[in-house]
Order: structure tokens, then sequence, then C-alpha cells
């Protein structure tokens, strides 16, 4: 009876070091490659202009993100619900841009807030929406959206 309950306890505790948190649908692996982000336009915090690259303050932290790991970044421009469905069929890594509590989108994940000085020097709340499921990255991004916190105010 001992060497059953010892072979259980062994199974299950084997079987929590499964590789949590993991992704559903391999973002964490094919950001590596080309971390494909939807930005939609939402001043001053995302600004779009034809022929640029986006600016803006969440534009600059997430590339910073991207520079920290090696990634290179693919900005999608495109209306909101458009990036919210590219988002959904897990065609982005995430969306930027305009994403308020209120959000119609309750099927994507969302990161953790973070706060953002407007140029009036009004701090304003944000996130970005992630891929739903995609646990190592949302955690990979809320990780760093963490130790990131206080140089964002």
């Amino acid at each position: 009876m001992f060497i059953r309950t010892w072979l259980a306890l062994l199974l299950l505790s084997l079987a929590a070091c499964n590789g949590y948190p993991r992704d559903t649908e391999g973002s964490s692996e094919r950001a590596r490659e080309t971390m494909r982000v939807g930005v939609s336009h939402d001043p001053p915090f995302v600004e779009l202009r034809a022929g640029h690259d986006p600016t803006g303050s969440e534009i600059e932290l997430v590339q910073a993100f991207a520079r920290d790991r090696g990634y290179t970044v693919e900005w999608i421009a495109d209306g909101h619900d458009e990036l919210m469905t590219a988002l959904l069929d897990y065609r982005l890594h995430m969306v930027v841009g305009g994403h308020t509590d209120d959000s119609p989108w309750k099927d994507v994940g969302w990161s953790r807030d973070f706060v953002l000085r407007d140029p009036d020097g009004t701090l304003a709340r944000r996130r970005f929406a992630l891929p739903p499921g995609e646990n190592a990255w949302q955690l990979t991004l809320d990780r760093y959206l963490h130790t990131r916190e206080r140089m964002l105010r």
C-alpha cells in the first residue's frame, strides 16, 4: 500500500513538471521569428501616418520589449475589429491602441494594466490585447511590464 501511494505521488509530481505555463498555439516560439503587432490609431499613445512606422509611447514600449528579447517587430495597421479578429485567429501576437475596461472583446487575453503619461501629464491606464490561451506569452509580457512599471510613469 505504501509503495502504491508513493508511486502515485511521484507520478503526480512529475506531471506537475510538464512545462507550465505554455501556449496553446505557440505564440512565444513564433515571436522569436517575427513578432506581429496590430496597431490601431489611438493618439497620443499610438499614432499612424501613411508611409511611416507607428509612433507613440505604447509603440516605444513594444519596441523595448522586442529589443530586450532580440525580436523583430512587424507592424500591422488596420481597423480595430479586423486586428482583433486576426488576434483571435492567432495571426498576431498583440494589438496595441485603444483598449479600455469596457471592451466588447471578451474572448481575447489581456496584459496586465500599465500606466502611461499623456502629453498633458495625465496618467492613463492602458493594456494590450493578447491571443487567448497563450499563457506563456502573456506571462512573458506581464513580467516585462511589471519590471518597467516605475519607469513608465
